[in-house]
């Protein structure tokens, strides 16, 4: 009897030692598990702070404002825009020119129509001739009859016939001799009386114009 009861006493020792043994396997695993989560969520912590700190530490790029770029439509009303006002700036001048032409042509057809004008280079008309044109003269002189002849003993009475052209300012220019005596002074005298000359500038339909004259100067002897 004695014996039965040391037996069972020693069996449930070892069953409460066999259980105790078994919870404790168990918390210590559970304890580690735990270890385990903690520690892997510590270390992701630590990795997202040392991010966050890297970035923070790290300068951040300034953010420059890009200027939107304007419609490709926009671009295209304002470049046909452009294009039509230097159309007619165009179409403005190339009619001015055509214009001006016209009344240039008018006016050269107003003294064509005469035959008796001439255009030259600069653009101005000549008479060729003094016929139906009206003018002034404001300073006139003779010539004076030539001393060589005098003391050459000339007995003839002496004769020039000229040509000469007034300019638009009235100035005698262009002096041709067509006839008459140019010995013994004579063409000198009367090359010298006519640049003396002026005119008060001719005009014909209010247009400055230039002039051909002939004149003949006779010699008395004094």
């Amino acid at each position: 009897m004695s014996k039965f009861y040391i037996y069972s006493a020693v069996l449930h020792i070892l069953v409460i030692v066999s259980v105790t043994s078994f919870y404790s396997e168990k918390e210590q695993k559970f304890k580690e598990k735990n270890t385990m989560v903690v520690s892997v969520k510590n270390r992701k912590a630590i990795s997202s702070q040392t991010q966050v700190n890297f970035t923070s530490e790290k300068e951040i790029p300034e953010m420059k404002t890009i200027p939107k770029e304007k419609p490709i439509e926009k671009e295209k009303k304002k470049e046909i825009k452009k294009i039509k006002r230097d159309l007619k700036k165009v179409e403005k001048s190339e009619a001015l020119k055509e214009t001006s032409k016209e009344i240039q042509k008018e006016k050269y057809n107003e003294f064509q129509n005469m035959n008796k004008f001439l255009q030259g280079e600069d653009g101005v008309f000549t008479a060729i001739s003094s016929e139906g044109i009206e003018y002034e003269i404001l300073k006139e002189i003779d010539p004076q009859y030539p001393v060589r002849a005098k003391k050459s003993g000339y007995k003839g009475m002496g004769s020039v016939k000229v040509k000469f052209l007034v300019d638009i300012d009235g100035s005698v220019k262009n002096i041709q001799f067509l006839s008459g005596e140019q010995r013994f002074g004579f063409k000198e005298e009367v090359e010298k009386a006519l640049k003396e000359w002026k005119f008060k500038p001719i005009q014909y339909k209010n247009k400055n114009i230039k002039v051909y004259f002939e004149k003949e100067f006779k010699f008395k002897k004094n």
